[in-house]
């Protein structure tokens, strides 16, 4: 019998692609009829929200508008106030629009959105089934409330103080937590604070998480005391995508790893191509490409180093997961030949510039040649960040999955777990081709 695994990567607002493409498979499902289909899920950032929002019941066209609303987004990207910067450490967010790097959005008015945002939805609470919001529910409460009482959820976080991952369980006897007497029952809205605070460029603070410590194990017959403890978002951890630790989590409390079907959907992947090596390649056709696109605005070819584009880098490199690394280590552990028959299906849309092997020159996808905008509205879902909040930003990224979640030849591409499409790889080329293989484990 197959273990089924459900995986969400970070990616702000963006993860709108999520909601979009299991509205596709699933139909218009509630959240817990969705989530009863699988073993395990796990999250983090804007994952963590469509995670949420399963455990809140919402149907997905519910989830949907979450992202595509703009007066929700704003509960979520709150941005910072004249005054707000004034203060000490927020004293780059006060010169950013100079510099470029700092924080532009309040950490605590963020938890106040997903709070309100939720409970708004809660039909649950609401119809008076439950006696609270489940935002305020612990994780350790959400199995039962599901109607499956062995679903593990796990949402991922980065504890500011400790400077590691730590990983919000619903499962309080999960073994990969055995060497601590504890279990820190987190309530779902705090949980999903801390996996979505992106640091440096994004939020102003750690997020104050409140934690009600059970123990000892195994009775957790009362909640002792509570503590508070503040964190990053997951991605600084290296979890942005979170499908290697829901893999570990799986199979060190029972699954067989051949036995698992694990659908990790990411949150899109596009950048122009880079060039910058060719420069100084001896290759004749290395030089022969590099000629031919130096001036392409879909392509980068200048070489320049300097302190704030580092710092701009860092800051954003751990909200993405090229090329897809924990994705093939989570493969390899299924399937060390590489055969591609392990069941790990990888959905992420590629928008990326592709060669014209008559011109030599990169051009736009296929999906949007006959656009005459193309060019721009690719460079614009190219440099557009992940917290895209306006309403135009928000357009492009639905008209990348009306490209995308469609069976034709000119789809967007699917990203591939390793290889190319032209020789040996891992994965689907295609959304259609991922997805007819995901339904032969549903």
């Amino acid at each position: 019998m197959s273990y089924k695994i459900l995986s969400l990567d970070g990616g702000g607002s963006w993860a709108l692609i999520q909601a979009r493409v299991l509205k596709d498979i699933y139909g218009d499902m509630g959240g817990h009829a969705l989530l009863r289909n699988f073993d395990l899920a796990i999250a983090n950032s804007g994952g963590s929200l469509v995670l949420a929002c399963l455990c809140n019941d919402m149907k997905l066209s519910e989830v949907i508008n979450v992202f595509q609303d703009e007066t929700l987004r704003k509960k979520v990207f709150s941005v910072l106030t004249f005054f707000e910067k004034l203060k000490a450490q927020d004293i780059l967010a006060l010169f950013r629009s100079k510099i470029g790097i700092g924080p532009k959005y309040s950490t605590t008015r963020k938890l106040e959105g997903l709070t309100k945002v939720l409970t708004d939805y809660d039909h649950l609470y609401r119809e008076g089934k439950v006696t609270k919001p489940i935002v305020q529910m612990t994780m350790d409460e959400l199995p039962s409330l599901i109607n499956k009482q062995d679903l593990q959820i796990v949402i991922v976080g980065f504890d500011y103080f400790r400077q590691r991952v730590s990983f919000f369980r619903s499962n309080m006897l999960s073994k990969t937590d055995k060497f601590s007497s504890r279990y820190f029952a987190v309530p779902l809205a705090h949980a999903i604070h801390a996996s979505s605070n992106a640091p440096l460029n994004y939020f102003d603070a750690p997020a104050a998480i409140q934690s009600y410590i059970k123990e000892p194990k195994p009775t957790f017959a009362a909640t002792n005391y509570n503590a508070t403890t503040w964190f990053w978002d997951g991605a600084v951890s290296g979890f942005n995508n979170p499908v290697l630790a829901g893999l570990i989590e799986a199979i060190t409390n029972g699954a067989d790893a051949k036995d698992c079907c694990i659908l990790s959907l990411g949150t899109g992947t596009g950048s122009r191509v880079i060039i910058t090596d060719k420069s100084t390649s001896s290759d004749p056709d290395d030089k022969s490409l590099y000629a031919a696109n130096k001036n392409n605005p879909l392509a980068k070819a200048d070489v320049a180093f300097s302190f704030k584009n580092d710092l701009t880098k860092m800051a954003t490199s751990i909200l993405a997961d090229p090329p897809d690394s924990a994705t093939f280590m989570a493969y390899s552990m299924i399937d060390p030949s590489l055969t591609n028959k392990a069941n790990i299906i990888r959905i992420n849309p590629c928008y990326s510039p592709v060669l014209d092997a008559k011109t030599n020159t990169f051009v736009v996808p296929d999906a949007y040649k006959n656009d005459a905008n193309a060019v721009q509205k690719l460079l614009t879902l190219i440099d557009m960040d992940m917290d895209a909040v306006e309403n135009g930003q928000v357009d492009l990224i639905k008209e990348l999955c009306d490209k995308f979640i469609i069976d034709t030849l000119t789809a967007l591409p699917n990203q591939l777990i390793r290889g190319n499409v032209s020789g040996t790889y891992l994965g689907d080329a295609t959304y259609a081709a991922a997805k007819a293989r995901w339904n032969q484990c549903i």
